[in-house]
């Protein structure tokens, strides 16, 4: 799927204090099946670019089209729906259920076919290595193994935009290279575009583009 921003802003209004702009005039094209980083400094408004393209935040000003499509004209319901079947997230922290199992968890996003689903998530769960842990809870897992979870969760449904923020951020080096090969190449099976937030100037160099942001404009 094609991503496109125009003219983008997204400012916070505090009262009787002066507004807080996040991002400043965005423009940005991301062609179908690319992998894209977006690396700056903290509070340059990577995260926020992130969850404004993800459609999980609306922007001040500005559009957002998808294959075309401008997605802020449509009300939250529909962006949920849009999010639930064509978007996957991996965020630095895994944000798995604590009273799920590894295999709920990533049935979640595809709970209402999870019987159909189950041979499918249990082979994209081998692949990611933690099958023999799809009884367990995430208190029982390494951080790597819980990133390793996450990553499936958001890939299960085989969505068309994954967007990876910080996905090896709390990891080891040895553990994040292996939850970043993981990432990769599951991205690559399924002809998704990825966007990717990250500090790490050798993980961007994996993608197709670089794309630098500072004090919420692109470079």
């Amino acid at each position: 799927m094609n991503i496109k921003a125009e003219n983008l802003n997204k400012q916070y209004t505090k009262k009787n204090s002066t507004d807080v702009k996040i991002l400043k005039n965005i423009n940005l094209e991301i062609k179908s099946g690319q992998k894209i980083a977006l690396i700056g400094p903290s509070g340059a408004g990577k995260s926020t670019l992130v969850h404004i393209l993800g459609l999980m935040d609306r922007p001040t000003s500005g559009k957002v089209y998808i294959d075309g499509i401008d997605y802020f004209d449509k009300d939250n319901k529909y962006l949920h729906v849009i999010r639930r079947n064509y978007i996957g997230f991996v965020f630095q922290f895994h944000y798995l259920m604590p009273d799920f199992t590894v295999l709920e968890n990533v049935l979640i996003p595809v709970w209402k076919d999870k019987k159909l689903k189950l041979k499918q998530v249990q082979d994209i769960l081998n692949k990611a290595g933690v099958l023999h842990r799809q009884a367990h809870y995430p208190s029982e897992l390494s951080g790597g193994e819980q990133q390793r979870v996450a990553v499936v969760r958001a890939l299960i449904n085989n969505p068309r935009i994954i967007f990876a923020d910080e996905p090896t951020g709390n990891l080891d080096g040895q553990t994040g290279l292996e939850i970043e090969n993981l990432l990769f190449d599951i991205v690559t099976d399924i002809g998704a575009t990825m966007v990717l937030v990250t500090h790490d100037e050798n993980l961007a160099k994996k993608t197709d583009r670089i794309i630098r942001i500072i004090d919420g404009c692109i470079l």
